[in-house]
Formats: C-alpha cells, sequence, structure tokens
C-alpha cells in the first residue's frame, strides 16, 4: 500500500511541474517584450513569481512527506508467514525440488499399464491391447558352384559327399540356385506381473515338400522372463544346443559337428547367481525324444518310454560366456508282437565363446556321448543313434564332434568367418550298421560379407568337406557360394 501511495504522488509533482514550465514558456517571451512600455506587466510577472514560490514551497513539503514514508517502509517489520505457508513456500523453492537425473518415459494417454516409452527397437503397439509386434522378413538367394555330386544339393552336408566306390563319385562341377533360406518372422511382446511375455515365430523353407520353396517351421513358442528365471514352452532349439556359438557361415547347414536340433520342448532356466552384468544359469528341459534308429526290415518301431532331459550350467558375462549342457535319452524299439529292445542315450558338451580385440570374436564346442547322433548336423537322420547286436540286441552308437569358428571385422562393415568342424562315430564290430555309412567327416569354411547398407549384405564363402566310410573309402567336395541378403527388420 506505501508503494502505491507514493507512485501516486510521483505522478501528481511531476504533472504540476510540467504545467509550471509549460506557462514559463508560453508567456515569457510576450512579458519581456511589453516591460518598458507598462508597469501593468510588471507586477504580472511579480505576481507569477509569488505563485512559483508558493508551488515550490508545496513541492517541498510534498517532497519531504515522501522522504518520511520511504523511511518507515524500510525500517517497518515485514510480517512472518505461516508455519503452512512456509512448507509450500518451501517445497516450491527450486532449490529444495527434486531433479529427476532422466525425464520419465513418455506414456501417451491411451497407453496400457505396463508398457513404457520408448518401445524396444523395432517394435510397434498393437492398439491398446498392451501387445508389441516386431515383425521381420528376410529375402535371400544363395548361388552355389559344387565340384561334385552334394547329396543335398541345397546345403554344404559332408556326410552326403559320394565316397570313391559309389555312384556319383566326381561327376565334376554344377550349379544351384536356392531361395530357401529367406525367412519369414513374428516377435509378440508384452509385460506381465510375472516379467515380459513373448510369443516368437519364425519359418524359412527347408521343408520336405515338394517345389522350389517347401514351407518349414522353425519356431513357435512362448517365453516368460524376469530376473529370477525364464521359462520357454513350445517348439525351439533344443536345450542341449547353444546357438550362440554358431559360427557366421553363409550355408545354412553349418559347422558338420555342431548339435542342432529343432523339437517341442518345456525349458526352464533359473538363475541362481548375479555378478554385475554377469550371470549363472541352469537351463533344463523336456524335450519330444525322436529316437532315430535304423530298424530296416524287421518290423519294429521306435518308441520312447520318457522324453529326453537335458541339464546345463551356462555362466554369461557382457563379452563371453561358457556353457556346459548334459543330453539323456531312452531309446527303444518294438515289434507288434510287444517285443522291444531299449538302451541308454547320453551325451555331455563343453561351448564357449568370447569376443577379442575390439570387433572380433572366437566359438568354440566339443561334445561325446552315445546314441545322440541325431542332435549332430552331419549324421542326423541317418539312424545312427543305435543300433543292433548279433545278438538282436539295441545299443547306442558312440560319437564325438568338435569344431571352432573366428570372426574377423576388416572394416566396420566388412567381415570375414572361418569355420572348422571334425566329427566321428565308433560303432561296435558286432554291431549290425551298413559300411556305407560315414564314419567320420570333416568341414572347413570361410567367406567375406559386406553389409553395404544397414539391411543389406552380400558375401561369398568357400567350403570344403570330406567323407569317409566305414569302409575307408573316402571322397571329397568344394562349394562356391555367394549370398545376397536383404533384411526388413534386423
Amino acid at each position: 500500500m506505501c508503494g502505491t501511495r507514493i507512485n501516486r504522488m510521483g505522478r501528481r509533482i511531476v504533472g504540476v511541474a510540467l504545467s509550471i514550465l509549460l506557462a514559463c514558456f508560453v508567456l515569457t517571451p510576450t512579458a519581456f517584450a511589453q516591460s518598458s512600455e507598462t508597469d501593468e506587466l510588471k507586477a504580472q510577472l511579480q505576481k507569477m513569481r509569488e505563485q512559483m514560490q508558493a508551488q515550490q514551497q508545496v513541492m517541498d513539503k510534498m517532497q519531504q512527506r515522501l522522504d518520511e514514508l520511504e523511511t518507515k517502509q524500510r525500517t517497518q517489520p515485514q510480517p512472518q508467514p505461516t508455519s503452512q505457508a512456509a512448507a509450500t513456500a518451501s517445497l516450491a523453492t527450486p532449490a529444495s525440488a527434486p531433479h529427476p537425473s532422466t525425464p520419465p518415459p513418455y506414456r501417451p494417454p491411451s497407453a496400457p499399464a505396463g508398457v513404457a516409452e520408448p518401445l524396444p527397437e523395432g517394435y510397434i503397439r498393437l492398439g491398446d491391447t498392451g501387445n508389441l509386434l516386431k515383425v521381420d522378413l528376410v529375402a535371400q538367394l544363395d548361388t552355389m558352384f559344387d565340384t561334385t555330386y552334394m547329396g543335398a544339393k541345397d546345403l554344404f552336408v559332408p556326410s552326403s559327399i559320394p565316397a570313391s566306390g559309389q555312384p556319383f563319385y566326381g561327376t565334376g562341377w554344377r550349379s544351384n540356385l536356392s531361395a530357401k533360406q529367406s525367412i519369414f518372422r513374428m516377435d509378440f511382446q508384452r509385460d506381465t506381473d510375472y516379467g515380459t511375455l513373448k510369443v516368437v515365430y519364425k519359418n524359412n523353407f527347408f521343408g520336405s515338400g515338394s517345389g522350389d520353396m517347401p514351407y518349414n517351421l522353425q519356431t513357435f513358442y512362448g517365453k516368460l522372463e524376469n530376473a529370477a528365471f525364464t521359462l520357454l514352452a513350445g517348439y525351439n532349439i533344443s536345450a542341449f544346443t547353444d546357438i550362440d556359438v554358431f559360427p557366421n557361415t553363409l550355408d545354412y547347414e553349418g559347422p558338420n559337428s555342431f548339435t542342432f536340433k529343432y523339437t517341442p520342448q518345456i525349458l526352464f532356466s533359473p538363475v541362481l547367481f548375479t555378478s554385475g552384468e554377469s550371470k549363472l544359469t541352469l537351463p533344463m528341459s523336456l524335450e519330444k525324444p525322436n529316437a532315430d534308429i535304423t530298424v530296416g526290415n524287421t518290423g519294429f518301431n521306435t518308441y520312447s518310454r520318457r522324453p529326453d532331459i537335458t541339464l546345463g550350467l551356462r555362466w554369461e558375462a557382457p563379452d563371453w560366456h561358457v556353457q556346459w549342457a548334459n543330453l539323456l535319452r531312452d531309446l527303444r524299439v518294438e515289434a507288434p508282437n510287444g517285443q522291444s529292445r531299449g538302451s541308454t542315450g547320453w551325451a555331455t558338451q563343453l561351448t564357449a565363446t568370447t569376443k577379442l580385440f575390439e570387433h572380433d570374436s572366437i566359438q568354440g564346442w566339443g561334445s561325446y556321448g552315445r546314441g545322440y547322433a541325431n542332435f549332430l548336423q552331419d549324421i542326423s537322420g541317418l539312424g545312427l543313434d543305435a543300433a543292433f547286436d548279433t545278438d538282436g540286441n539295441l545299443h547306442g552308437i558312440k560319437a564325438r564332434g568338435f569344431g571352432a569358428g573366428y570372426t574377423h571385422a576388416w572394416l566396420e562393415n566388412l567381415t570375414s568367418s572361418a569355420a572348422f568342424g571334425y566329427l566321428r562315430i565308433s560303432p561296435g564290430s558286432n554291431l549290425l550298421i551298413a559300411d556305407t555309412q560315414p564314419k567320420s567327416t570333416k568341414f572347413a569354411s570361410v567367406n567375406l560379407a559386406w553389409q553395404f547398407s544397414e539391411r543389406a549384405m552380400f558375401g561369398v564363402e568357400y567350403l570344403w568337406g570330406q567323407n569317409i566310410l566305414l569302409t575307408d573309402a573316402r571322397g571329397q567336395g568344394q562349394r562356391i557360394q555367394t549370398t545376397l541378403r536383404y533384411d526388413l527388420n534386423p
């Protein structure tokens, strides 16, 4: 209130002063021009001087009053706020207000609870359902030039190379084009009270049907993930397989000794221990058995009394991991009259990969066991899980395999990968196995891949393989493969 009154009085004083100055400038020239002619003008001037003196006195008094008011305002104590007002002011003070290190994630008004922004890379929101979707399409064309006949012409399988004395041995060069590595994939994801739920679907075209592109389902499973465990159910790669050590080959089949199998399963992997970004897990699964036994014309059918059981231990760090996996199988055959034979299959495998230097990496694997041939790339489907002996008993066939891969980055978008694999089976001398079956195979590859755009790659690969039969007859083949791949949403 005092400040408002002072401002009003100041404006009034300025107005009076301007009026006096205007009167002086208007009247003064006329009065001085006629001062020598009449005494009346002198009287008027004298009267004006008296008025100006009176106005000056008024101004002096007003200035004095203004000074008194300003002094009183400076010395008067200010009222203190109440405790509630002080608390409110304290909360509103920038110094005491919380300052988050990062802004809260953006959430549109329609966002369902539990789904935060921004979305994971490549995902879109399916309306207000809470579900996220990522769709990926990979179009790939492989061109192959082989030095000899290959039993699996779209894949490089050393066990299919004809050995000396077999049909098509040394038949010479041939070529092939294949688009079977093309992929359609859908990843669904949502947040739940128990963790992140994912449903993954994927197919390529390596099916057994007719035509150039027979449909082949690769994965269709649901997975629940949280900080304590992972629970997976559906059709996926076996838990005995460590897909993270698969080398970067352009050929779809890859090294002969790699354990690789798709199967229906339920997998539970609890987290036993964590240290920073590293963790120790215990993956275990029950899987469809698929006993692979050659029964010929004996009238027996294959079956298993229990699922395949896997149990592993995996230590995973940001730049490396190591996994120890174990497999237990029940391999059996039965005749229509109820007669049955059985054997136990088992295997153990150690796999590891690590980053080298800044951009390179190395992968390695080794496995050994009895009755697990159906898991080994090169001899899967050949009926080598088990065989009858001369007494009619069923025995699992021993096998072992190992291999390694290395990836080197020449440039940010130019890489090379090399891989080697060795596989061998050791059947007993009294087992009834055809001598045309492979005793051992070898595999080697080296490639150069150019990622010429974010979603396109061109590569060339050289592959070599050798097949040695149980009779020690051998054959070898070579392939040059080029690959052009477009990946819509990697």
